[in-house]
């Protein structure tokens, strides 16, 4: 056994392993007072790096959350309005169905009605025009998608919804069968001033149930001007040709035009007391893009509604005169679609389109040229087109409802639901890796208390060495 003044092995030791332990447990009670095992990136550099991007997640996660709640809330604003846009809507079939009671009403009531569907769409139009998310239009069409024509064709028009086109694509559509107006012919009567029968008496013939009066003295030109009084009740229109044949024609195209006249004694041609003629739907090829989206399309009056392949409508109408057959279009598609991020990572969103609920977008394509705007019940044809155009005008709203129902429920808050169990599970994983286990570093902060202790004697016995060297110098 050697024994030095300048040198204490034992003393060293100690001190070292004190350092040590003083070091632990600096740690041990960093890990207890903040909770984390991971405090900086020397605790743990791969851990942190993990923990770093799971807590990236995390907040994600649970800003996605927040936006698919404010989506649902964006939804549930528009959804309540267009509940009252329906409200309105029945509101003024009720009044359609009144007015259309032509033998129990007067010319008084019918105004009356008519005064209180005019109100009904004014306000019809301000829910479409001010409905909103923050500063954002719901129902203005802003939050649809609309096809603009590109081409030099006459054929124009919105359509409300369409998953799977997306902004500036292209649609062609190509017209191949006309649409057709219903035709009935009267026999060749001569001159305009040749008179129609040479009987005597008074006579009747009914087109599309409305009774036409004429006698021994009415001419060609006479009979005319009676039909054609009565157009707005029969929708059909009489022209005169060269020949002296009056030419009976509906007013729209399509399968709901019809020309029916009964008792005609004499008039029609070949000697016929009634016939019908109906009208031709028109069919047409859609593509996008070169690869087409729909095989049919058909029209009611002179437009077209198409229908793509995921079912959604689109109205297309005549802008200027002329047959609907032999024509092509191109369409650039206008996307206002509404996007909602949620999820946590690039191109995790979810489209909503909103169609315009504006009065004159709805009830499209039933009637030629008319629509919800345009409805007027003071005349008993006008009471019926009404009934027509606002069954559509319930559907499409309809229709827009359960888009944004279906959206809700099996888009937003399914995502909400999916969003918060991953959070929780990612969360889970991050607090597994960053965060202290306090039973275990409790345990070890107790050894480590034990071992500083025991740390401190024994380098107070270190020290005590050195002084039997001076038993030796004495």
């Amino acid at each position: 056994m050697s024994l030095r003044i300048n040198l204490n092995t034992a003393g060293m030791a100690a001190h070292r392993t004190l350092s040590g332990t003083d070091s632990a447990l600096s740690k041990s009670i960093e890990r207890l007072s903040s909770g984390f095992r991971i405090n900086g990136a020397g605790d743990d550099p791969a851990g942190l790096v993990i923990s770093e991007k799971l807590r990236a997640q995390v907040s994600g996660l649970g800003q996605a959350i927040k936006n698919a709640g404010d989506a649902v809330n964006l939804v549930k604003t528009a959804e309540g309005a267009l509940n009252e846009v329906h409200r309105l809507l029945r509101s003024m079939r009720d009044l359609a169905v009144h007015a259309a009671n032509t033998g129990a009403n007067d010319a008084a009531a019918v105004e009356a009605d008519q005064r209180q569907i005019t109100n009904a769409i004014a306000s019809l139009n301000k829910i479409a025009a001010e409905t909103q998310f923050g500063n954002r239009k719901l129902l203005d069409g802003s939050a649809g998608i609309k096809a603009n024509v590109t081409g030099s064709y006459v054929i124009s028009g919105d359509f409300s919804y369409a998953t799977g086109l997306s902004d500036g694509d292209t649609i062609s559509v190509n017209v191949v069968t006309a649409a057709e107006k219903a035709v009935l012919y009267t026999r060749d009567f001569g001159a305009n001033t040749d008179y129609v029968t040479d009987q005597a008496g008074s006579f009747y013939f009914t087109i599309n149930g409305v009774q036409i009066s004429y006698d021994s003295t009415t001419t060609v030109s006479a009979l005319q001007s009676a039909i054609n009084a009565v157009s707005d009740e029969t929708g059909v229109v009489a022209t005169i040709t060269t020949a002296g044949q009056i030419d009976l024609v509906s007013t729209t195209y399509g399968h709901s035009a019809t020309v029916a006249v009964s008792n005609a004694l004499g008039i029609l041609d070949g000697g016929v007391t009634s016939a019908a003629d109906t009208g031709v739907d028109a069919a047409a090829q859609v593509t996008v893009g070169g690869s087409a989206v729909s095989d049919a399309l058909w029209t009611s009056g002179n437009g077209l509604i198409l229908k793509d392949s995921l079912g959604n409508q689109i109205v297309l109408t005549e802008s200027g005169g002329g047959s609907t057959g032999d024509r092509g279009s191109q369409f650039q598609v206008q996307v206002g679609t509404l996007i909602f991020q949620v999820g946590a990572y690039y191109n995790q969103t979810r489209e909503v389109n909103i169609a315009d609920v504006h009065a004159n977008k709805l009830g499209t394509g039933v009637i030629a040229g008319q629509d919800v705007s345009t409805i007027d019940v003071t005349t008993a044809t006008g009471a019926q087109n009404a009934l027509r155009i606002l069954d559509q005008a319930i559907t499409d709203v309809s229709n827009i409802r359960a888009n944004l129902g279906a959206t809700q429920k099996n888009v937003l808050e399914s995502s909400i639901n999916s969003l918060t169990i991953a959070k929780e599970n990612i969360a889970a994983s991050e607090s597994t890796i960053r965060d202290t286990d306090m039973a275990e570093e409790m345990a070890e902060f107790t050894k480590l208390q034990i071992l500083q202790q025991a740390g401190v004697a024994m380098l107070a016995q270190a020290n005590q060495a050195p002084q039997a060297l001076l038993s030796l110098l004495r």
